[in-house]
């Protein structure tokens, strides 16, 4: 029994060290300027402005990403949520591919990837927790289930 609990312990491990060094290279404190407008024609950060809420970098290629979308939509439903696609076509082509799967985000294209180098991100997904006063207080890089980005949204909101 205890060999089976200490392989579950160490995988457990394994993930989050994984997670850790793959996002310690991603912003923290204030926000990095996003000079875009959304897709919907709306100031990008103008979305989250003075609230806690999250900033999803994916990209239509990205499986994981793809896995992602029901939980990010279920969020998106109730919570301040700016998506910003990184090198996934032009504007076209990335909103073709978001009618085609039904989401409705806010999305800033960063088709060169400008915006993410800013954020330092390196692979997607890549999540940013924002506070009420606009700073960066949590990130994630990697698969994230809906529960972990409402307790980080919500321990957001308590910073």
């Amino acid at each position: 029994m205890l060999k089976k609990y200490g392989f579950y312990l160490l995988f457990t491990l394994v993930i989050f060290a994984g997670q850790f060094l793959r996002s310690h290279d991603l912003a923290t404190g204030p926000l990095p300027a996003i000079e875009k407008t959304t897709l919907q024609n709306a100031p990008a950060l103008s979305v989250i402005d003075h609230k806690p809420g999250i900033i999803y970098f994916w990209a239509e290629w990205c499986g994981v990403c793809r896995l992602m979308q029901s939980a990010v939509s279920a969020v998106a439903a109730d919570q301040p949520l700016l998506s910003i696609a990184l090198r996934s076509g032009d504007d076209t082509e990335l909103q073709e591919y978001l009618t085609q799967h039904q989401l409705s985000w806010p999305v800033v294209n960063d088709r060169y990837g400008d915006i993410a180098k800013h954020y330092g991100v390196k692979a997607v997904p890549a999540v940013f927790f924002t506070d009420s006063s606009g700073k960066i207080v949590f990130n994630s890089s990697g698969y994230t289930s809906e529960w972990g980005l409402r307790i980080r949204l919500w321990l957001a909101s308590l910073v």
